[in-house]
This record gives C-alpha cells, structure tokens and sequence, in this order.
C-alpha cells in the first residue's frame, strides 16, 4: 500500500497547479529548498514574491498530503515525509541543509 502511495504522492505533487518553473527557479537561485518533512522553506534572504509561493506551495501540498493519507489509511505526515524523501532523493542539490 504504501508503495502505491509513493507514485500518487509524486503524480500529485510534480502536477501541483503552482508553476514547477517558478518553484524549480528558486530552488535553482537557493531561495527555496526541499526539508525532509515534505514542505518547502523559502531562504532567509529569499525575496517575497517567492516567500509567498513557498507558502502557496505548501498550502497545496497540505491539502494533497491530508487527501491521499485519508484515501490510504495513513498519517498525513507520514505521506508528506514519504515524499520528502522521493523528491530529495531525486534533486539532492535542493535539500535544505
């Protein structure tokens, strides 16, 4: 079960309706990394068009994350940290540190 949950995580998470450009962009300028509890966090010197994305991002993802954990019988936090670890494990360089 879990391992299913792993592809709708990704599916649903690389799809957000959020511009990957735009959050692949800050990740790219260091204004925005992945943590390990499935959320983004916007940089200390991050300016405030993407401080804004982050949360719009992390919005969105909350809601996905309570969605599939409903749907799977599972925590919500559990979702979101096995998505943590697919998306870091897939772009290292934009983990948070």
């Amino acid at each position: 079960m879990i391992r299913s949950v792993y592809v709708i995580i990704i599916a649903l998470v690389l799809a957000a309706p959020v511009s990957a450009a735009d959050v692949g962009e800050a990740k790219a300028k260091g204004h925005a990394c992945e943590q390990t509890n499935g959320y983004l966090r916007a940089t200390a010197n991050a300016p405030a068009d993407v401080k804004a994305l982050v949360k719009n991002v992390n919005a969105k993802r909350k809601e996905q994350y309570a969605r599939i954990a409903t749907k799977n019988g599972v925590a919500g936090d559990q979702v979101a940290k096995l998505t943590a670890q697919k998306v870091i494990n897939s772009a290292p360089q934009h983990a948070c540190e």
